[in-house]
């Protein structure tokens, strides 16, 4: 490549760039400058902050809700606008295990990070201890450690999530026997009681809860506004803002993602030397579900994406949306071309993919035969097939159905040189559905 060929497209990405006067404001891991909303869950939490000057706070405080409600958002705000208040705010999404959980805390408050042979006794004395000097030397009243993600522990199968947090609540008596106060904040997208934790934490933590709704339409358009009053050197079409807004709002009311989508939106536009249309978010829309979709399946094992296969097949294909965890076994095992695992495995690994918003599940009842677990695909199948196995998809799913559609269309009977013909690929897709 020659430099004038460099120049030119050092020219062409700075002119895209240019789009936006302040593109930091559409970056959804910076603290927004002014917080949209949510004043009763501001007022839920500084009433449990703020508890440390009668001397008393409750040792665990559970925020919960979807993602995108604004639960971390707020946590960092309160916490770091109260001079008094120390956080360490901690997200444990990176924590393969409970050990890498206490690791990530010990990062965070600067220390080097642990071997497990060295034991979680010795790493919960090593973060008493640097929150100790902490609080003596920054002349803090309340020590705040805000564990995002909370939920990302309990998936440590060979782990103890209970024992850890057990420990956790443990160390913040001790501190308070030693004349300092501190509290833990769990943010998660399920209230903490849903978790497997023993009878001795439920009776230590009580039940300090505050619930986070979705956002509503209103509340989405506003937190729009306000991020593209920043971002934009120029005023954006309110209808844009609003088209972003109920998409986000239908789809999982999280704000986020809207923020997200008016980035992307805004930067399809840039590269076609256009203004944001209702096209440029539609597809960006499209654009972000493949990307996240692509990260999420990237990540999982080679059996639940046979699981997600057969689950995007059945839905494309037979054009229904609820599947039994049998149906979905049945052709789990046929698909494999390997040892599959148990059928009570394969539940598991149903459960796993609900939790990363591939799949949803529901509970239906069969009589006399009891109850029966049913799970619908979130996601468009084909962006599922064309990501996981696109070849096999294609001929497998794509083109059978296809031909399967125009031989339904022409309501071939028996005495039909093609019936035969017919009957064979019926047979042969409902084989593969």
């Amino acid at each position: 490549m020659s430099d004038s060929e460099l120049d030119d497209i050092i020219n062409k990405v700075e002119k895209e760039k240019k789009a936006f006067s302040n593109k930091a404001a559409l970056d959804t891991s910076n603290q927004p400058l002014q917080i949209v909303s949510r004043t009763n869950e501001v007022e839920k939490i500084i009433g449990y902050v703020l508890d440390y000057k009668q001397g008393q706070v409750v040792p665990l405080l559970s925020i919960y809700g979807r993602s995108g409600t604004g639960k971390s958002t707020l946590v960092r705000h309160v916490c770091n606008y109260l001079p008094e208040v120390k956080l360490c705010f901690v997200n444990l999404r990176k924590a393969k295990t409970v050990f890498g959980g206490v690791n990530l805390i010990l990062n965070e408050l600067d220390q080097s990070s642990l071997t497990s042979a060295q034991g979680m006794n010795i790493a919960m004395e090593k973060i008493q201890e640097i929150i100790l000097n902490t609080m003596h030397l920054e002349k803090k009243k309340l020590f705040v450690l805000a564990l995002d993600e909370f939920d990302v522990i309990f998936y440590d199968k060979r782990g103890n999530p209970s024992d850890f947090v057990y420990k956790l609540v443990e160390m913040l008596a001790d501190l308070k026997k030693k004349g300092y106060l501190a509290m833990i904040i769990t943010i998660s997208n399920n209230v903490l009681s849903d978790y497997d934790l023993d009878d001795r934490i439920r009776s230590r933590i009580g039940n300090s809860e505050i619930f986070f709704k979705p956002y509503s339409n209103d509340e989405m358009l506003k937190i729009l506004q306000q991020r593209a009053e920043e971002a934009f050197g120029k005023k954006i079409d309110n209808k844009i803002l609003e088209k972003c807004a109920k998409v986000s709002f239908l789809e999982h009311g999280d704000a986020r993602r809207a923020v997200d989508l008016l980035r992307v939106s805004a930067e399809i536009a840039a590269k076609e030397k256009k203004e944001i249309t209702i096209e440029h978010v539609k597809a960006a829309s499209q654009q972000i579900q493949k990307d996240r979709v692509d990260e999420v399946i990237s990540s999982l094992s080679h059996h639940s994406k046979i699981i997600c296969l057969v689950l995007a097949s059945k839905t494309y294909a037979l054009e229904k949306e609820w599947h039994t965890t049998k149906s979905i076994y049945e052709k789990y095992v046929q698909y494999l071309d390997s040892e599959p695992v148990t059928y009570r495995r394969c539940s598991e690994l149903l459960k796993d993919l609900e939790n990363t918003g591939l799949i949803a599940s529901k509970t239906s009842s069969k009589g006399r035969k009891g109850y029966s677990s049913e799970f619908q695909l979130i996601i468009d199948p084909e962006i599922i097939g064309e990501i996981i196995e696109k070849k096999w998809w294609k001929e497998n799913v794509v083109n059978r159905k296809a031909n399967l559609d125009t031989l339904n269309a022409a309501k071939l009977t028996k005495s039909s040189p093609y019936y035969g013909r017919y009957q064979q690929i019926k047979k042969e897709a409902e084989t593969k559905w």
